[in-house]
Order: structure tokens, then C-alpha cells, then sequence
């Protein structure tokens, strides 16, 4: 009896101990899940922020550009002030505002790091980078992953998230008139093939919120979550099936889905193309910021090279703002930087001449047009050369060719304006950069 006790009592303490182990490692899955969902919630924060503010300075680039020395336009404030409320409307503190690229006039990239709340009184930081997109070319058109059912067609890209290119255009619509009413729309969310969908499901198992591999409406490339800034959803529940597009579910105010399907993906009826501006036009009128001494040399040098005023614009005031003495320490002269190389090719005796280096630069932009056959296409070629373009099938994967042809995209027009649907022209992309946080 006595001995029996004793092995009891020295088993007591074992099961002391097991049961402090599974109580302890209880807690600690219980922590590691809330800052999981805490770092998760912070990344979302920072997304959306750097959207929103790679918007803001999309919009303003124009008058950037325009600015005198006693008109300074405090875009610097302006954009922090969006990202301020995007991030304070996700329930975060907006710590820093970078520009990654103020070196190169005007700049084409925000950075952001925001902070949330974690658990146990923690602060948890994410960071995200925001690019103005150059235009056609710079995101493949990929398929899905070819699962049975899923959709495989070409996907295009709006704020970084895939989608089939009829779905692209409708949001381009609706992305327009949202702007016009003050809201700006996001897209959170798009296409996910059976394969990402089995991953997020692994993540949250709960059917209600997120759906198993091969259930997901997202693995049609029609769905969308789309976040913005504050009424966006109030907004999208009262004019979004103007668009074509129908809230998925009562409980989820961000999902919706577009009736008409993906069909013949590049088969979308005029109606449904987004409002723009033709680039095309020769008789297009050329910004304000064009100098007096030039812009009858620009629109002719343009109209006879086959290019659009505006483009050829933007593209002189990127190379040179129009200084016809410019020469870049890679050797490029002029207002037009041609190299001496180009020049000679050209027949340009004078590259300092505006005389003659506008109405090349006219040509030679038009000969990459025809051959290329898209403007953003044309100014990579201008840029990082033909051959480069040929190569890699579309803008080169130079940082510098792509800030370049962003730059110009965005100087040639309104935001909301540059490009057709499905090209992603005049976008902004996102860029993570949560390991690069300080």
C-alpha cells in the first residue's frame, strides 16, 4: 500500500509537468496566431497605402511638372496626407513616407511603413512600395496553373491583382466614375488558381470566409475585393451594377463579381471600355508646361513622325525639361539626349538644334511605334534600344526603362486616362517590401 502511494506521488509531478507543457504551448499557439493575424493585418495596411498614395502622386504628376517657382505645388504633403487617411482607415499610424526615386524628375515611386497594434501591447510594422506601371508590356499575360475548370486564359493586372481583361475593363469604367465622385477604388484581390486557393484555405480552414480549392469564385478570374478609401463601399453597393459587377454575398461588402464572365476575353463591347482620351490624335492639345519656343516644333516634328504630340511632349520634357544645351554624363545631347552614335544614324547634324533634334526624335519615336506597335513599347525602345525590346518581348526588365516609360506615360495625359483597357497603362503596381523594413 504504502509503495503503491509512493508511485503515485512520484507520478504526480510528471503529470504536473506534462499538463504546464500543453498549457504553455497552448498559449503559445494561442500568441503566435494573434501575431500572425496582427503581421497580416499590417501588410494589408501597407498595401493599401502605397496604393493609394502611388495614385495620389499619379494624379498629380501633371501639375508637378507645370509647377513654377512661385506656384510650388506641396505634392509632397498632399500625397502624405492620403496615405495618412488610407492608413488611419485600416486601422493603422502611418510612420514613414520615402521617394525612392525623387532623384529623377518627376518621381515615379512612393514608399510607406505603417504600424498596427499586436498583441500584448506590441507594435508591428509592415512596409510597402508603390510604382506608376509603364504601361503595355510591363506585366505578362499569363494563365492559370491549367487545373480542370479554373480559368487559363490571358490575365491582365489592376493594382497588382490578375484578372481576365473583360473584368479589367468594366473596373476600368466603374474605377473612373468612382474617381469622378471622390472615391478611389483598389482591388485587394483577383484571380487565384485552385493551387493559391489550397494554401490560403490551409491557412484559415474556415469554409464560411474561405472557400476549398476548386470552390472559389476566385479561381474564375471574375471576382474581385475591392477596398478604397473611406465610402468606397457605399458607393460600390449603389452603382456597381452599373458596371456590370454584383455583390457576391451579403456579409462581404468588398466581394464582387462580374455577371458577364470572362467569355471571349478580349471581345468587350465599346460600352464597356473605359472613358480615355485618344493618344493617337494629332490634333491633341499639348500641356501647358510645353514651352512657348517649342510647341509649334513639337506638334510638327510629332504629326510628321506618325506620334502623338503629347507623347513626343512628355518625352522631351523627361529627357531634357526642354533644355536644348542637356548632356547626361552616359554622353546623350540635347533637348532630345541623343547619343552621338543615334544622331549620326539619324542624319542629325545638331543634336543642340531643337530645329532638327525634335522633329528626330519625332521620327525616330514613330519608327519604334510602327514597329512595336504600342507607345509604351516605343518609348522602351527610345530608351533602352530595339533590341532590347525584341528581346525580352515587351519593356525591358531595366529599373530604369521602366521608371521611364511611367514617367512619360503619366506626364501625356490624365491618370485616368493613359491607355486602353487590358493594357494596365497609367496604373500603379505594388511592390512588398517587408523585409526591407528598418
Amino acid at each position: 500500500m504504502t509503495r503503491r502511494m509512493g508511485q503515485r506521488g512520484q507520478a504526480l509531478p510528471i503529470v504536473v509537468m506534462l499538463g504546464a507543457v500543453i498549457l504553455f504551448g497552448g498559449i503559445g499557439v494561442f500568441w503566435l496566431g494573434r501575431a500572425h493575424a496582427a503581421q497580416a493585418q499590417a501588410q494589408t495596411a501597407a498595401d493599401l497605402t502605397a496604393i493609394s498614395a502611388g495614385r495620389r502622386l499619379r494624379e498629380l504628376l501633371p501639375q508637378m511638372v507645370a509647377q513654377t517657382g512661385r506656384q510650388r505645388l506641396d505634392w509632397r504633403s498632399r500625397v502624405r496626407a492620403t496615405a495618412d487617411q488610407v492608413a488611419r482607415g485600416n486601422g493603422a499610424q502611418l510612420v514613414r513616407l520615402s521617394w525612392p526615386d525623387e532623384r529623377r524628375w518627376p518621381p515615379t515611386t512612393v514608399q510607406v511603413t505603417v504600424a498596427t497594434a499586436g498583441p500584448a501591447g506590441t507594435r508591428v510594422l509592415a512596409g510597402a512600395r508603390a510604382a506608376i506601371a509603364p504601361g503595355a508590356g510591363d506585366l505578362p499575360d499569363t494563365g492559370g496553373s491549367g487545373g480542370a475548370g479554373q480559368y487559363a486564359g490571358p490575365l491582365v493586372y489592376r493594382d497588382g491583382k490578375p484578372m481576365c481583361p473583360a473584368v479589367a475593363a468594366a473596373f476600368d469604367r466603374m474605377d473612373v466614375a468612382a474617381h469622378g465622385a471622390g472615391v478611389a477604388l483598389i482591388v485587394n484581390s483577383g484571380f487565384r488558381s485552385d493551387a493559391e486557393q489550397a494554401v490560403l484555405f490551409n491557412r484559415h480552414p474556415d469554409p464560411k470566409w474561405v472557400a476549398p480549392p476548386g470552390h472559389s469564385r476566385h479561381r474564375d478570374a471574375t471576382e474581385l475585393d475591392i477596398a478604397g478609401t473611406s465610402g468606397a463601399w457605399v458607393w460600390l453597393a449603389d452603382h456597381a451594377a452599373e458596371f456590370g459587377y454584383v455583390q457576391r454575398y451579403s456579409w462581404e461588402p468588398w466581394h464582387y463579381g462580374y455577371l458577364s464572365g470572362c467569355g471571349v476575353a478580349w471581345a468587350v463591347p465599346a460600352s464597356a471600355q473605359p472613358i480615355s482620351v485618344s493618344l493617337s490624335s494629332p490634333t491633341a492639345g499639348l500641356p501647358e508646361w510645353v514651352p512657348v519656343a517649342y510647341r509649334q516644333m513639337v506638334t510638327d516634328g510629332a504629326t510628321h513622325g506618325g506620334v502623338p504630340p503629347v507623347v513626343l511632349a512628355a518625352l522631351l520634357q523627361a529627357e531634357s525639361r526642354y533644355d536644348r544645351r542637356a548632356v547626361s554624363p552616359a554622353g546623350a545631347l540635347g533637348i532630345a539626349q541623343f547619343m552621338p552614335s543615334t544622331a549620326h544614324g539619324m542624319g542629325l547634324g545638331d543634336p543642340f538644334d531643337p530645329a532638327q533634334a525634335i522633329p528626330a526624335a519625332g521620327r525616330l519615336l514613330g519608327g519604334h511605334l510602327r514597329r512595336f506597335g504600342s507607345i509604351p513599347l516605343a518609348l522602351a525602345a527610345y530608351n533602352a534600344g530595339p533590341g532590347a525590346v525584341q528581346r525580352y518581348g515587351g519593356i525591358p526588365p531595366f529599373a530604369e526603362t521602366r521608371a521611364y516609360v511611367a514617367r512619360i506615360m503619366a506626364l501625356a495625359g490624365d491618370p485616368t486616362m493613359i491607355g486602353p483597357a487590358g493594357t494596365g497603362g497609367g496604373g500603379v503596381t505594388l511592390v512588398r517590401m517587408g523585409d526591407l523594413l528598418a
